[in-house]
């Protein structure tokens, strides 16, 4: 029997075995790389330890009766499926005990692998570590994740073992860099450059987002945290020879360029779509050759959402 999430659109390849799924990933990275002229070395992709229930956040909308559930993709028929193939045990259960609570609107449920926290679009009177509009209503809806702070309005990788596995590579590759300073663009709340810093490399961390920025400030008190659109970062503002990148889905056109012209020694970039990394990695580098002297060296692909056909990458660009 076809699982529910799969008929609801929210989990289309979960009913495909976890090899086949892992294989179709990695090759739509070869492929689009390949379509998009990109001469990079693509490594195996880094199957997820919990192939299945590995979310750790889940945004939910209140149905009729105060069923909680999702949109129908392309429209607004609500639908009930079980979460258990979708997200962490914690994490479906704190949805259940909401089940009834709640009149209207939408939640997200929120883990750090050990506690939950739940947020509110409006407020009401509900158990648990709750936040809404700006508030806490109850309880420390707080959460760390990799030792950092994550307030209720910022963003963190929604597979806590894959986002692991993905800064523990990133770090190795700062380790064998040793940057004399460190760029973070979209910083997020220091996920990337956490580490590096903590061993004394100087970074500026830049992230558009103010409750983001706020967790990064605080985590990374040693670093220079910037409240400004990484997109629209001008070359020449401050000195380093390292970058990393973690872009929306929309990927970040335009930005290498201009990263390029200061002639950093390494950029290391998270996508979470191999066409717009594609398109960004073509902007510099053509026929395999580096544009200005830089290569694509290699590309690593993370299974971050088991059961989609979403993929995250991480590309690491080399000054030859």
């Amino acid at each position: 029997m076809s699982s529910p999430l799969v008929a609801a659109g929210i989990l289309p390849l979960a009913d495909i075995p976890y090899d086949e799924q892992l294989a179709r990933r990695e090759e739509s990275v070869r492929d689009t790389m390949r379509r998009g002229h990109i001469n990079a070395d693509v490594r195996p992709i880094v199957p997820s330890p919990l192939p299945v229930g590995s979310r750790a956040r889940v945004k939910l909308r209140v149905g009729p009766g105060g069923a909680l559930g999702f949109s129908l993709p392309g429209s607004h028929t609500f639908v009930e499926v079980p979460l258990d193939e979708l997200a962490r045990p914690e994490v479906v259960a704190a949805a259940a005990a909401l089940r009834g609570a709640l009149k209207a609107g939408e939640v997200e449920v929120r883990s750090d692998g050990t506690k939950v926290a739940i947020v509110l679009d409006s407020p009401a009177a509900v158990p648990g570590n709750v936040w809404s509009k700006g508030k806490v209503l109850s309880g420390h809806p707080r959460l760390r994740v990799l030792g950092l702070s994550v307030s209720p309005a910022s963003f963190y990788q929604v597979n806590l073992e894959v986002n692991e596995r993905i800064v523990h590579d990133v770090d190795q590759l700062l380790q064998e860099l040793v940057p004399a300073r460190l760029l973070d663009l979209y910083a997020g709340v220091g996920n990337l450059s956490a580490r590096a810093v903590g061993r004394g490399i100087p970074a500026t961390l830049v992230e558009n987002e103010k409750s983001a920025s706020a967790d990064a400030s605080y985590n990374l008190p040693a670093a220079e945290v910037l409240v400004q659109d990484a997109g629209r970062w001008v070359p020449g503002h401050r000195f380093f020879d390292v970058a990393v990148l973690d872009p929306p889905r929309a990927g970040a056109p335009g930005l290498l360029q201009k990263l390029l012209v200061t002639r950093p020694r390494a950029i290391l970039y998270l996508s979470c779509d191999p066409v717009s990394l594609a398109r960004d990695l073509r902007s510099v580098v053509s026929s395999g050759a580096a544009a200005g002297g830089y290569r694509v060296e290699r590309l690593q692909p993370y299974d971050m959402f088991p059961g989609t056909d979403h993929v995250e990458t991480l590309a690491v660009l080399m000054r030859t």
